[in-house]
C-alpha cells in the first residue's frame, strides 16, 4: 500500500476530496447493486415452483414451455424471426467535427412487444404481461449495418465492426422454457356476463344489416316494435347458446401472471433456468459486495493517510 500512501499524499486538497467523495459513492453504489441482486436471489430460492392448475392467488414462481397465442405468430420487426417477445433498437452513428473527431451512437429507433406470453405447463396454461418486467431472453445478437432497417446479420470484417448503423435484437422464443416470478390471479369468466355481451354484439351488427332486420318485422310495416325486436333478442340469444355448447372446450378461467404495483417483489421473466439464474444473481452480489468493501478500505485508507 506504499504507492498508494505516496499517491494519496501527493494530491492536492481538490483532489483528495474528490479522491474521498469518489470512493465513499463507489462504496454505497455497489453495496445498493449487490443487495439488488441478493434481493432477487432470495425471492427465487425462496418461492416454492407451482404448477399452473393449482397455483395459489399471489406471489409465485412458474415454469413451463413458451407458446403462441394467436395463429399467426409474433415477429421480429428487424429480422422477422418468430418469437413470443422482442425488444429491438437500431443506433446511428453520428460523427463530431471537433479536435476529437470522436462518433457517437444515437439511437433512432426502439421497440418492444406487450403482447401477452403463453406459458404451459402439464397442467394447464397461463398468459404473462411483460409490463415491468426484468426479462432475460432466448436470444440476444447486436450487428452494423449501411441502412436503418437491416437486410441481414452481418457483424464483422478482419475483426473490425462496420457500418453507420448498429441493430440489436432480444427474443424470448417460441417453445422454449421459461422461468416466471412474479404475481399470479386467476380470473373467473362469468357465462352469465359473457352471454348478454355476446348476444348485444350479436344484436349490433343485426342492426347494420337490413336484411336480417327485415326478417324480424312480422307486419311487414318497416318498423320492428318492441315485440319483434325482443323476437329478435330471443334468437340471438340461441345463437349464442347454441355457440357456447360447440365451445365446451374453452376454458372459463384466465390464468396471469403480472407485475404488483403496490409490491418491491421483483418480477422476473427468464429464458435460463432458475437454478441457473439464482447462481448468476448470487455470484454478481458477492462481487459487488467484495467490491463494496474493497471500496471502503481504500477510502479509509485514504481519510487516515492524511488527517
Amino acid at each position: 500500500m506504499t504507492w498508494y500512501a505516496h499517491w494519496v499524499g501527493s494530491l492536492d486538497d481538490n483532489g483528495y476530496h474528490f479522491l474521498l467523495f469518489g470512493l465513499l459513492l463507489l462504496t454505497l453504489i455497489t453495496l445498493v447493486a449487490g443487495i439488488w441482486f441478493i434481493r432477487r436471489t432470495y425471492w427465487i430460492i425462496n418461492t416454492p415452483t407451482s404448477k399452473i392448475v393449482s397455483a395459489h392467488q399471489g406471489y409465485i414462481e412458474i415454469e413451463g414451455i413458451t407458446k403462441n397465442i394467436d395463429a399467426s405468430p409474433l415477429v421480429s420487426p428487424l429480422t422477422g424471426t418468430a418469437c413470443v417477445w422482442y425488444w429491438v433498437s437500431v443506433e446511428h452513428r453520428e460523427q463530431s467535427f471537433g479536435e476529437s473527431k470522436r462518433s457517437d451512437w444515437r439511437r433512432i429507433y426502439q421497440h418492444e412487444s406487450d403482447n401477452l406470453i403463453a406459458v404451459e405447463d402439464d397442467t394447464g396454461e397461463c398468459l404473462v404481461d411483460p409490463e415491468s418486467a426484468s426479462i432475460r431472453p432466448n436470444l440476444r445478437r447486436q450487428w452494423y449495418g449501411n441502412t436503418e432497417r437491416p437486410s441481414g446479420l452481418t457483424n464483422s470484417v478482419g475483426g473490425q465492426f462496420f457500418g453507420d448503423y448498429r441493430y440489436t435484437e432480444k427474443l424470448l422464443l417460441p417453445h422454449r422454457n421459461l422461468y416466471v416470478l412474479g404475481w399470479f390471479k386467476t380470473i373467473t369468466h362469468d357465462p352469465y356476463v359473457v352471454e348478454n355481451e355476446s348476444v348485444a354484439s350479436l344484436l349490433r351488427a343485426w342492426k347494420n344489416d337490413p336484411q336480417k332486420m327485415d326478417a324480424f318485422d312480422l307486419d311487414r310495416n318497416g318498423a320492428i316494435d318492441s315485440k319483434e325486436w325482443e323476437q329478435a333478442r330471443e334468437v340471438a340469444r340461441q345463437q349464442i347458446q347454441a355457440q357456447q355448447v360447440r365451445e365446451l372446450e374453452r376454458p372459463q378461467q384466465t390464468h396471469l401472471m403480472s407485475a404488483n404495483p403496490q409490491s418491491r417483489r421483483p418480477y422476473i421473466i427468464s429464458a435460463d433456468d432458475q437454478t441457473v439464474l439464482a447462481k448468476r444473481f448470487r455470484r454478481w452480489g458477492y462481487l459487488l459486495w467484495a467490491g463494496s468493501v474493497l471500496a471502503f478500505f481504500f477510502w479509509v485508507s485514504a481519510y487516515y493517510i492524511r488527517p
